[in-house]
């Protein structure tokens, strides 16, 4: 039997999983990768004279945008997954021309962002329809959250993501609140101009101009005064005083400490830490 209208327009199934519906793979479809934690997910193409070969990488709490043909893998088949959720191109396009009256609305493909609405839309999306099929109703409400979405945020022309060097102060706090979120975890570069749709070097300029230092120096310098106000006022062990901010070992915690303090950790500890009162 034909698929329903709004089966044609989203899908939403497991990292892995066979597609067997041409419709959601073609040219005119896209694919939010959106892998569970602690798992990568791989998306690839294959290439030719005339298209050139594409692969992008992607691990939680990011998602990337990537077109419906690619082959998306995981790094073992036995963890967690996550979602691929398909949609229509042309479904965004009518949403953005419906809701937003743009004339034209491109999605561009191949790149990784910071996007907690999706991941937790897709997983709600899983949770209704679990062992049970779609209800086309629902879908259709999910399609237009999607798409909406979609156009909103992201739909524009892929060159325009690296325009400009320059970081506005609500997209500077975008990547603040990332790092005092994410402080115990490795945060790379990439990850950071994920947040605000930019390369990693355009990010790397646009991040120096705007706070007077390079990225990696203020990752730094965050993680070090995190860690002297937890030296300060408790009595965690220096290993685990490392873990919390993002060291992964105490050797180099206390080196760059150090480096940043003009003395050792616990050197530190011995002369700011605060009595308890009992």
């Amino acid at each position: 039997m034909p698929r329903p209208p709004q089966l044609r327009c989203l899908r939403c199934h497991s990292i892995g999983a066979s597609r067997t519906d041409c419709a959601v793979q073609s040219a005119q479809s896209i694919s939010c990768v959106i892998p569970a934690d602690r798992t990568t997910a791989h998306a690839s193409t294959i290439g030719s004279s005339a298209r050139p070969y594409r692969h992008i990488s992607v691990s939680a709490p990011f998602i990337a945008i990537v077109p419906a043909s690619a082959c998306i893998e995981l790094d073992n088949d036995y963890g967690p997954r996550g979602f691929v959720v398909t949609l229509n191109s042309a479904k965004v396009r009518e949403t953005a021309r419906r809701a937003l009256g743009t004339t034209t609305c491109n999605i561009p493909c191949w790149f990784k962002a910071w996007d907690p609405f999706l991941r937790e839309a897709a997983d709600t999306l899983n949770s209704l329809h679990v062992g049970r099929s779609p209800d086309p109703i629902c879908l259709a409400a999910f399609a237009d959250v999607f798409a909406l979405h979609l156009a909103c945020r992201y739909g524009h022309d892929g060159d325009t993501r690296d325009a400009g060097a320059s970081l506005s102060q609500p997209k500077l706090s975008v990547v603040e609140h990332f790092i005092r979120e994410h402080i115990a975890e490795s945060i790379q570069i990439e990850h950071l101009a994920a947040l605000v749709h930019m390369s990693p070097s355009h990010f790397a300029r646009a991040f120096k101009n705007a706070t007077g230092h390079p990225p990696h120096f203020y990752l730094t310098t965050e993680r070090l005064r995190l860690a002297q106000s937890m030296l300060s006022e408790g009595s965690l062990p220096l290993i685990d005083v490392a873990a919390c901010v993002g060291f992964q070992t105490q050797q180099h915690f206390t080196e760059v400490f150090h480096r940043y303090a003009g003395c050792t950790p616990r050197a530190f500890r011995l002369a700011h830490h605060l009595p308890t009162i009992r």
